[in-house]
């Protein structure tokens, strides 16, 4: 039971945790639209967490509307050629 709590709580932990391209970034909360982000950036990298629950999130809508908050939270431009990832994780290079 112990083991199943610590791994439990290593699985949550590792949720909010930015990923190797953005550590040591800023990280900070944005509302686009219909959507909710985490954004952690550095002057070059940016990751969009999306942080509200969606059903049948539009790809092409959530992608724009984590650009925008991308853009938002750096202040930078974000590369839309670069934008990858998924509904609910969105990464991009950004140019400040």
């Amino acid at each position: 039971m112990r083991f199943f709590l610590l791994a439990l709580t290593a699985c949550i932990a590792a949720c909010s945790t930015p990923g190797v391209e953005v550590w040591g970034g800023t990280n900070s909360r944005q509302s686009v639209g219909a959507y909710s982000f985490t954004v952690n950036h550095t002057r070059t990298r940016a990751e969009a967490y999306r942080t509200n629950f969606a059903l049948r999130a539009s790809r092409a809508e959530v992608f724009a509307s984590a650009a925008l908050a991308m853009e938002l939270a750096s202040g930078c431009k974000a590369v839309r050629g670069s934008l990858s990832g998924d509904v609910a994780l969105i990464k991009a290079d950004l140019i400040c």
